[in-house]
């Protein structure tokens, strides 16, 4: 029979190690209209954030600050308790995720999607949120 001795040091770093957190993973969850034209995503990073991107549209969108060197004004945010933004950007969120079927309801953390042939409305819990179609856009 073979002992085997550990160092008291070994056994703390062990405990040490076994005590740490595990390193905090974000969570995703997206979809996209069944045309493809508008995709959305929420991310929980510590704190819930929703983006939704269009492709094709017949209206200028917002500004997202004089600061923003990237692309602007295709793209609404929102936050758990927030208001709508504009969000600037360089990457896009279309085509990701399952399709929401026209009528279906996604939800995601605070967050509530309805997909309709007219658009796609989402909305916080403090009934912040926006209306995304080709044909125009609404905050609320």
């Amino acid at each position: 029979m073979k002992i085997i001795r550990f160092s008291a040091l070994a056994v703390a770093a062990a405990a040490t190690l076994a005590l740490r957190p595990a390193p905090r993973q974000d969570t995703l969850y997206s979809f996209q209209t069944p045309t493809g034209n508008i995709g959305c995503m929420a991310v929980n990073d510590g704190g819930w954030s929703l983006r939704c991107d269009i492709g094709q549209k017949d209206w200028n969108g917002g500004s997202a600050g004089r600061d923003c060197d990237l692309d602007q004004g295709d793209a609404l945010g929102l936050r758990t308790g927030g208001r709508t933004y504009w969000v600037c950007h360089g990457d896009t969120v279309l085509r990701q995720g399952a399709v929401l079927g026209y009528g279906s309801t996604w939800r995601a953390g605070p967050f509530t999607c309805t997909s309709a042939r007219t658009g796609v409305t989402c909305r916080n819990r403090a009934a912040h949120g926006f209306t995304l179609s080709r044909a125009s856009y609404r905050i609320f």
